[in-house]
């Protein structure tokens, strides 16, 4: 009925007399497009709609399309809060928790339009990195092992003279481990103390330390080496972009968790009772 005799083009703004009725998100000076139940559905929600679904405000089908939805959801919502589901502590905790997300994309958001990456953070970036890198890329063969204690008890096998690297990689899941034959990588991809022994290790050698991963520890050999093909600047720039972006906000939560002031209200070894 409504969607039939709303034309979205002769918006009617009902005002803060009804401001008694609103949700707490929703301000004095938006426009309301109508009520249902008595409950707004604004101008700023069915803008957010557009801006997710893609619809262009030329599409006035498509805009009554998604008010018509919007009216659905909150008839559905209001008769959510007649039955009292609003008030379960599940309901209220999701409600909350993206209440919370929502106003840290804007505020993230605000942060990147207020301190852009510019075009010099990306060229020290990128300049960095190839400082970093070297002139010269490593051929690797690993065994992987996922404790360090598997790492070193093998690497002193091999040490000993136990069993040559080619004799451990072909019984290395017997050993608990995994060979990975042939893998490129440069400085800058492995700890100062790996590089350093790369750098001065010949082709063959197996190196005198095993290199820490998230996944576990890799014995190295050093199979063979080249010149560093560095990519060009176009082919990283976005990903370098996303990097920058990536750290700043991970700064700026740290600092914002820092500086928060936090007081507990349970004690930390006590764990509430369901009501």
């Amino acid at each position: 009925m409504v969607r039939n005799i709303l034309f979205l083009m002769l918006i009617i703004a009902l005002g803060a007399c009804q401001s008694d009725r609103q949700s707490g998100l929703v301000s004095s000076d938006d426009t309301l497009l109508v009520l249902v139940d008595g409950q707004p559905i604004t101008l700023p929600m069915l803008e957010y709609m557009m801006k997710m679904r893609g619809i262009d405000e030329d599409d006035h089908e498509g805009m009554r399309e998604l008010l018509d939805e919007l009216i659905r959801l909150r008839a559905v919502a209001n008769a959510a809060i007649d039955e009292g589901l609003d008030a379960e502590p599940e309901v209220r905790a999701r409600r909350m928790v993206r209440d919370l997300e929502a106003l840290q994309l804007r505020y993230f958001d605000q942060i990147y339009r207020d301190h852009p990456v510019t075009e010099d953070d990306i060229l020290a970036v990128y300049q960095g990195q190839l400082d970093r890198a070297g002139d010269r890329q490593y051929q690797i063969e690993t065994l992987f092992f996922p404790s360090q204690e598997q790492a070193l008890v093998n690497l002193a096998r091999i040490e000993d003279g136990e069993l040559d690297f080619d004799a451990m990689a072909a019984q290395v899941s017997e050993l608990g481990g995994r060979h990975d034959p042939h893998l490129w990588v440069d400085r800058s991809q492995v700890p100062e103390s790996i590089a350093a022994l790369l750098v001065e290790a010949e082709q063959g050698e197996v190196l005198s330390l095993p290199l820490q991963t998230p996944q576990g520890w890799r014995l190295l050999r050093l199979v063979g080496t080249r010149a560093v093909e560095a990519p060009p600047l176009d082919d990283v720039r976005e990903g370098i972009a996303r990097q920058l972006v990536r750290q700043r906000l991970e700064a700026l939560v740290e600092d914002l968790y820092q500086g928060a002031e936090i007081t507990p209200m349970l004690p930390l070894d006590e764990v509430p009772e369901e009501p």
